[in-house]
């Protein structure tokens, strides 16, 4: 399961960089900060704690702590405070005390290459300072210069680093940082030669991980291919592979060199691209550009996408976490105590609400780059959880706490929550378009895309009703997965079960992407008949015969029933609900509902009543011809106390 929603990012909420100058971000908009002695070049990286609170920074040769003191081991760092993005600072991914440090140098002859160094927070009392693993040179990176970026993995965990190999044979490098450390076995992708002099300029990736810009400045060489041009390049998150698409120049010809690319960077969503190019020309002045994302895999339509922003105070480019882009004013030869802001970098065009000099440093000046930061922390919003049919929870970053929002999910759903939970029906891209309003009065609009994974989609239907003692086979469809049913029954593609049981029964499918539904029937018994026996007479066959009889049982269930009689040999002996001339057995009533189900009764019984027995007889005499003699006879049947007698041979029968 990937999760976007890492924690509050405000680990770039500090920014100190150039001359002394510092802004702070915390409260949404930025204010300057005490003048501390934290002087770089271009080369500046910063780290805040969750909660926004400065921890320490590094200018490619040196690491300061909160207090702007050099850490014990701080000083001789290998890299260059001049180098375009020298420094970069990330935390160890699952760590809440090391962070990596890497530098590199600026260009030749000075590119001795990338190198990190690990700081431990939990040292010098909670100020931090370098491990003995400092200045560790990366091999795949041995002629690395100026260019430092990264971005997280597409776990959403892991962080990459990325750089660009000088030299020789030519590569784009990716290393790899998780919780167990850095790889430094690094992805490499080949790309063209180009000098390794004098390229500056930054290098950044698109915030939808998808894209990849890098700004190459160079003077000196004439007819040399690439030398003021721009990598376009595409970028695989899950891989770390880098493959240019093509090199971008605003130059008709590899001989001119009138515009050089300074800068570049995205648009919170991902669908601008600004760049700045220093001009060569008469009025050697800054120049910002802004070019349509949507035609990035074409490159004429790309360039021909390119809008004129703004000429003068425009250099470096860095998004902030107020969802603004601000630019650094140096111009050729002049250093400036200004920050010009795209305060709405997101519109096209004029619209973007480019301000010249919009921030002004309390005296202090800014060099040619902003702090270099891990790019996911400039996230205006994130989530948590990627399946259909499986709650996605969205994590706002907007500073200061909004009046109102309205984010809208793409799929014609929307909500004025905060902190919003969605569910996506089905699988697929969705963009997540945000509206947000400050107390300010600003409006803010973003988006990111939002890919959301395929569910699989058990369905066992509706509970179902069955007769007692049959089977019935339950199946949950036939996505491709990993069943695990609540009878035990496990397996890939185990797509049903046959169970005979009353009661609940459930299936939980996970599919190769790692979603998992669950889906629940209950099974349960029909009603069945029930034999009333208020008014039940068994006759009892005699003198070994077949006399016996049930009668006056009432059978109560779903009509139309049926009867079947059957006897001790399972011989079918009467379909009717009362049965006569019946020998000494056991019999059993058999009734079929409307539901198709049977019902048997326990055994009734005919025996049978026997001989009769004399116990006893009196003779009395008659006299004087009287008629008055008796004969008193008592006997005993188990057939009843109504007997029939005889005295005159069985001619004539008398009852008593």
């Amino acid at each position: 399961m990937l999760f976007q929603l890492v924690s509050a990012q405000n680990q770039a909420n500090i920014w100190y960089w150039g001359g002394n100058s510092g802004l702070d971000f915390n409260s949404g908009v930025p204010v300057n900060l005490p003048e501390r002695n934290i002087n770089s070049g271009n080369a500046m990286s910063v780290m805040c704690d969750t909660n926004g609170n400065f921890l320490f920074c590094c200018n490619a040769e040196r690491i300061l702590n909160r207090d702007g003191l050099i850490m014990p081991n701080g000083l001789n760092i290998i890299g260059s405070s001049n180098a375009s993005m020298g420094a970069l600072i990330v935390q160890q991914p699952g760590s809440d005390h090391l962070y990596y440090v890497f530098t590199v140098s600026r260009d030749y002859p000075d590119n001795n290459g990338m190198y990190y160094s690990v700081v431990d927070m939990n040292l010098d009392g909670g100020l931090g300072d370098v491990t003995s693993e400092k200045n560790i040179p990366l091999d795949r990176a041995w002629a690395a210069s100026n260019k430092l970026t990264s971005v997280r993995h597409a776990n959403g965990e892991d962080i990459w680093i990325l750089t660009r190999n000088f030299k020789t044979d030519q590569w784009y490098v990716a290393f790899l940082l998780t919780s167990t450390g850095l790889s430094t076995e690094g992805v490499m992708s080949l790309v063209q030669w180009r000098d390794d002099n004098n390229n500056e300029g930054s290098m950044k990736v698109s915030p939808n991980k998808k894209y990849l810009a890098a700004a190459y400045r160079r003077h000196g060489l004439a007819n040399q291919a690439y030398k003021q041009s721009l990598d376009i390049c595409s970028f695989n998150a899950s891989s770390g592979d880098i493959d240019i698409l093509y090199t971008l120049s605003k130059n008709p010809n590899y001989w001119t060199e009138q515009y050089q690319p300074r800068a570049v960077e995205f648009s919170p969503d991902s669908k601008l691209l600004y760049i700045t190019y220093y001009d060569e020309g008469d009025d050697k002045l800054m120049e910002l550009y802004q070019y349509d994302m949507q035609y990035i895999e074409d490159s004429l339509q790309f360039k021909e996408s390119e809008i004129f922003i703004a000429r003068g105070p425009v250099n470096g480019l860095q998004l902030a976490r107020d969802g603004k882009i601000y630019c650094t004013t140096p111009k050729h030869g002049v250093i400036t105590e200004y920050l010009s802001v795209i305060h709405e970098p997101w519109k096209r065009g004029a619209a973007c609400n480019y301000q010249a000099n919009a921030v002004y440093l309390d005296g202090r000046t800014t060099n040619h780059f902003l702090p270099n930061m891990l790019l996911d922390h400039l996230y205006r919003f994130e989530w948590e959880g990627e399946c259909a049919r499986h709650p996605i929870a969205f994590q706002p970053n907007f500073l200061p706490d909004p009046v109102s929002i309205l984010w809208s999910f793409g799929d014609g759903e929307i909500s004025t929550a905060l902190w919003p939970v969605h569910e996506y029906e089905d699988g697929g891209e969705y963009e997540v378009h945000v509206t947000v309003n400050y107390p300010s009065g600003r409006i803010e609009e973003t988006s990111r895309v939002i890919t959301v994974l395929e569910s699989p989609n058990p369905d066992l239907g509706p509970d179902q009703l069955i007769c007692e003692g049959e089977e019935i086979v339950l199946t949950a469809g036939s996505d491709t997965g990993f069943y695990a049913w609540s009878t035990g029954s496990i397996g890939q593609n185990v797509f049903s079960i046959t169970v005979s049981d009353s009661g609940m029964y459930w299936v939980k499918v996970t599919n190769i992407s790692g979603c998992s539904i669950f889906d629940s029937i209950h099974v349960g018994w029909f009603d069945k008949a029930v034999f009333n026996e208020d008014n039940l007479l068994i006759t009892p066959t005699a003198c070994g015969g077949s006399s016996g009889s049930i009668e006056g049982l009432v059978i109560e269930g779903t009509e139309p029933l049926t009867f079947a009689w059957y006897d001790g040999n399972n011989n079918l002996i009467a379909t009717t609900l009362e049965i006569s001339n019946l020998a000494v057995g056991n019999y059993y009533l058999h009734v079929f509902d409307d539901n198709g189900c049977e019902t048997i009764s326990d055994a009734y019984t005919i025996t049978d009543a026997g001989d009769i027995v004399l116990t006893e007889v009196e003779f009395t005499d008659s006299y004087c011809s009287q008629n008055n003699g008796t004969i008193n006879i008592t006997a005993s049947s188990g057939a009843g106390t109504d007997l029939l007698f005889s005295i005159d041979n069985g001619n004539n029968w008398q009852i008593d």
